[in-house]
C-alpha cells in the first residue's frame, strides 16, 4: 500500500483552462479552415503533429475536409477533458451555404503551458453526448 501511495504522490499535477484551449482552437479553425490558409494553420499545429504531417499533407487534408464550402463563422461550444492527460477536446460548429460543419479539435497542453492543435476531425453530424462533455462558459 505504501508503494501505491508513493506512485500517486509522484503523479504530475496540472490544471486545464478550457476557455484558453477553446480560444486557440477557434483561432486555428478560423485561420486553417475559414480562411483556408494552410501555411499559417500548419504553424499552429503542435510540434509533435508537424513532425508526423508535412505542410503538403496538411494542405491536402484541408482540401479534402472542405471540398465545397468553407465554414463561417465557427464557435467553440463544448469541451471534454482527457482524464489524466495534458490534452482537451474542443467541439466547434458552424454553417455556410446550408452545409453544416462540426469539428472536434484535440488541444495538447495545460493552463500553464498553453494549448496547440494536436489533431482535428470533422463530422457532418454534431458530435453526440458524452458524460465528460461540458458547455463552455458564454463569452
Amino acid at each position: 500500500m505504501a508503494a501505491a501511495l508513493g506512485l500517486t504522490a509522484c503523479a504530475e499535477k496540472f490544471e486545464h483552462d478550457s476557455a484558453a484551449a477553446a480560444r486557440n482552437a477557434e483561432t486555428f479553425v478560423e485561420v486553417a479552415f475559414a480562411r483556408n490558409d494552410g501555411e499559417r494553420g500548419y504553424a499552429l499545429l503542435a510540434p509533435a503533429t508537424r513532425r508526423y504531417v508535412s505542410l503538403e499533407q496538411f494542405k491536402r487534408t484541408l482540401s479534402r475536409l472542405h471540398p465545397q464550402a468553407l465554414p463561417k463563422p465557427l464557435r467553440a461550444s463544448e469541451y471534454e477533458l482527457m482524464k489524466g492527460e495534458k490534452a482537451i477536446y474542443i467541439y466547434l460548429s458552424g454553417e455556410n451555404s446550408g452545409e453544416q460543419f462540426n469539428y472536434r479539435i484535440t488541444m495538447v497542453g495545460t493552463a500553464d503551458s498553453g494549448y496547440q492543435v494536436l489533431k482535428f476531425e470533422r463530422s457532418n453530424e454534431p458530435y453526440g453526448p458524452s458524460p465528460g462533455k461540458h458547455k463552455l462558459p458564454a463569452r
